[in-house]
């Protein structure tokens, strides 16, 4: 008995150990790219707490590490869930559980993750301007280990190139806030620099979703 108690001991041990390695590997890898803001804030204990049983491990120790705030100059937030999920629950017309909001691009697309069972998972965006939701990823760690790093990707959905043009004209996006388009795409606006102002994130999502319903 003390035998196989000591094996499954060893087993967990190797297993948590291999989480951590994940998770580690996973923070590297966008953070090298991605570099987090000085001013980001590291998620208080009681956030964690409440959102441990809702996603994964790493998310859980990127918020710990380097915490929710702009990366890559602003390019892409991480943000404290609790800011956008009266946003997230506009945008689907309920509110789901196991859905939680994890980031925002510059121009206010919304990121989410889905516990969809005890083994399957996915990140889908809300794209405002378009009115749609997509599915981006297969997992937590695909979302931010491959499609944020990919060039193309990053283009045709955080419109990395715009985003570069904007700061060359205008001071850091903070906590919150965005660039906007005015008007909006419904309007007659365009993914151009003379649309390009700028304003807080859920305020914008609000005002585009009453906009285009």
């Amino acid at each position: 008995m003390g035998i196989v108690l000591c094996i499954t001991a060893a087993m967990n041990t190797n297993a948590q150990q291999d989480n951590n390695e994940r998770s580690n590997c996973m923070i590297e890898k966008f953070t090298k790219v991605y570099s987090p803001n000085k001013n980001c804030t590291k998620a208080s204990l009681e956030l964690l707490e409440t959102y441990k049983e809702k996603v994964p491990k790493t998310l859980l120790d990127l918020w710990k590490t380097h915490g929710f705030g702009k990366y890559g100059n602003g390019l892409i937030e991480i943000v404290n869930p609790e800011d956008f999920e009266p946003v997230l629950w506009t945008w689907l017309g309920k509110e789901v559980d196991n859905y939680v909001p994890i980031a925002i691009t510059a121009f206010g697309e919304l990121f989410y993750y889905r516990k969809l069972t005890e083994t399957d998972e996915d990140v889908c965006v809300v794209d405002i301007q378009y009115r749609k939701i997509e599915t981006l990823a297969w997992g937590l760690d695909l979302f931010f280990e491959d499609f944020l790093l990919d060039k193309e990707m990053r283009e045709e959905w955080l419109r990395e190139e715009l985003f570069a043009k904007a700061m060359q004209k205008e001071d850091p996006l903070t906590t919150n806030e965005i660039f906007t388009f005015a008007p909006v795409f419904a309007m007659g606006g365009k993914a151009e620099l003379k649309y390009l102002k700028r304003g807080n994130a859920q305020v914008y999502q609000d005002i585009v979703f009453q906009m285009t319903k």
